[in-house]
């Protein structure tokens, strides 16, 4: 029997996830995580069985660079969508960002508290790179309560809204990061998601998140 419990909305937020990021010497010469491709093409194709229902979204932002030599400058064929992450028609348009943060020149924020309402969600974070535009994004999606059916006045102040409250998911299995400043990728890696781990989001795997996918699809059957 299905639960009479209502399921949380929920987003699915795939940050640069892009061609110019396969193997580019442009980045660094080893990286962390080398399932992230599979990771995430395993998540994309599990949240989609979620849809058409209207509680849930998939939105891909990525990053046009202002640089010319970058891979993922809008001359290069690497801003291009990854090959495992393609959008499919109903997930555009794809929202284009020039600077770390998934929120600064999107409309992502708006997107995100329109999608949520009052009573918040979860959002579930994946992407590229982990210390650079994923924790970026994650920090500043906890800062502006962008999940949990929270407002933020003018002043800065944190405007409670009659609500159940959210969370922001990282996902760190499906992230990942170059080596960089003399040290290895996994390190980059690990310390920068032990460093959003509970004061910005809560951290979890691929399989964890497959589970909690699959206890929303029977509880809305």
């Amino acid at each position: 029997m299905a639960s009479t419990t209502a399921s949380p909305k929920t987003v699915l937020l795939l940050i640069d996830v892009q061609a110019g990021f396969a193997s580019h010497p442009y980045w660094g010469t080893t990286r962390s995580n080398p399932s992230f491709e599979s990771n995430t093409s395993t998540l994309l194709t599990s949240y989609r069985t979620l849809l058409p229902s209207p509680n849930h979204k998939i939105i891909h932002v990525h990053h046009s660079s202002i640089h010319p030599e970058s891979p993922l400058h809008p001359s290069s064929p690497g801003m291009q969508p990854a090959s495992y992450a393609l959008p499919l028609p109903s997930e555009l348009p794809i929202h284009y960002k020039n600077v770390n943060s998934a929120f600064i020149g999107t409309p992502l924020e708006s997107l995100l508290r329109a999608h949520f309402g009052a009573d918040g969600g979860k959002l579930y974070v994946c992407g590229l790179t982990t210390d650079h535009c994923v924790s970026t994004s994650v920090r500043m999606a906890a800062n502006l309560h962008a999940a949990d059916g929270k407002g933020v006045a003018e002043d800065g102040a944190v405007k409670e809204l009659e609500g159940k409250g959210g969370e922001v998911i990282m996902i760190e299995d499906a992230t990942a990061a170059w080596g960089k400043g003399g040290w290895d990728a996994e390190t980059v890696h690990r310390v920068h998601v032990a460093s959003l781990s509970g004061e910005f989001a809560r951290i979890a795997k691929t399989e964890e998140v497959l589970d909690e996918w699959k206890r929303l699809k029977e509880n809305s059957a």
